[in-house]
């Protein structure tokens, strides 16, 4: 486990107030948190499902948070009250402290303790409030299958597969950084020159397999990028999808091996050498390996593909690459380390 989720939704009828919120940290650590209340007339607004798996409660969250914002202006201020109560009562009790209790009822998958612990949070706030909570032990190679299962579920909506035509990237090899969803940066704070650290699902070119397996004989085997790699950032391209931005980037794998890769502009990546390092040293790959072929059966990517047969046709070399190469290399979305606050946010 390497982060805990802890999503709740709460109820006074004292004080006519409803909410949904969210605890989000790295194990043992002090969380991150959000969260959305408003007058409990509006509680049609709070259409969140609390056993959303991590990227998708989080775009959800977010979506309806500026929805409610927008459209219920007493929300705004109601919100923030309730934030700054939770932030010093966070403070009061430690929040190293009050990390390790939510790891350890995680861990556990102790439900009672869990909503104990949410419950005591508010129990000052407004007597007798009801809480409902959900929670999940999430690690990096989960909340990476996650976001790039979303990513190519929007790609088309997006209208990226036409860039994946043109002529000085379509065929160079794909990769996807690895996300550091609690000290990670995005693009944008990234400059040219700067190390990037990703994994390559698709090498395209054979000969560049053959030149990257005698560069680097203990990150790729017979099947693909099994270690994540370093390289350098050289090229960074915002680009404008029908919902929201992208960077096109290019990466140099070394001895003149140019990588593309397309992330979201909201993405944190990781951008720590000794982070890298520490996460690599601790692979377990045949772990990984099992655990993302389940998550993708679980959430029917490949019985997806048998329903579409018509997106590689429509997007051969280009959009279908990112399915195809998925399917190909699952191993290696399972060392992806994605994104501390969320990139989180779609």
């Amino acid at each position: 486990m390497d982060f805990y989720l802890v999503k709740y939704r709460l109820k006074s009828r004292v004080t006519a107030e409803e909410g949904i919120g969210f605890l989000f940290g790295k194990a043992n650590e002090q969380p991150e948190y959000d969260l959305v209340v408003l007058p409990s007339r509006y509680s049609s607004y709070l259409n969140i499902d609390l056993s959303l798996e991590y990227a998708k409660f989080m775009k959800s969250f977010n979506e309806m948070k500026t929805k409610v914002f927008a459209q219920i202006p007493e929300s705004s201020d109601l919100s923030r009250e309730f934030m700054n109560y939770l932030s010093s009562y966070i403070s009061r009790k430690g929040s190293q402290i009050f990390g390790a209790e939510i790891t350890a009822a995680v861990q556990d998958k102790d439900i009672d303790l869990v909503q104990y612990i949410v419950s005591e949070i508010f129990k000052e706030w407004a007597p007798k409030i009801e809480v409902t909570v959900d929670f999940k032990q999430v690690n990096y190679e989960e909340i990476s299958a996650e976001n790039f299962m979303q990513l190519w579920e929007e790609f088309d909506d997006e209208g990226l597969a036409e860039l994946l035509k043109r002529p000085d990237i379509s065929e160079l090899p794909e990769i996807f950084p690895l996300v550091d969803p609690i000290r990670g940066r995005t693009l944008v704070e990234f400059d040219l020159g700067d190390p990037l650290f990703f994994v390559v699902f698709n090498v395209r070119n054979p000969q560049n397999l053959e030149k990257l397996r005698s560069l680097y004989p203990k990150h790729f085997s017979d099947r693909g990028n099994i270690v994540p790699l370093s390289g350098t950032l050289v090229g960074k391209e915002l680009v404008r999808g029908k919902k929201q931005e992208y960077f096109l980037i290019k990466v140099d794998m070394g001895e003149g091996i140019m990588a593309r890769g397309i992330v979201p502009k909201s993405v944190k990546i990781m951008s720590e050498q000794n982070r890298f390092e520490e996460k690599v040293s601790s692979m377990q790959q045949q772990k990984w390996e099992d655990k993302i072929s389940q998550m993708v059966q679980e959430n029917g990517v490949i019985k997806e593909k048998a329903q579409k047969p018509q997106l590689k046709s429509r997007t051969e070399h280009n959009g279908s690459d990112f399915l195809l190469a998925f399917l190909m290399t699952l191993m290696v979305l399972g060392i992806i380390l994605i994104a501390s606050y969320f990139f989180t946010q779609f």
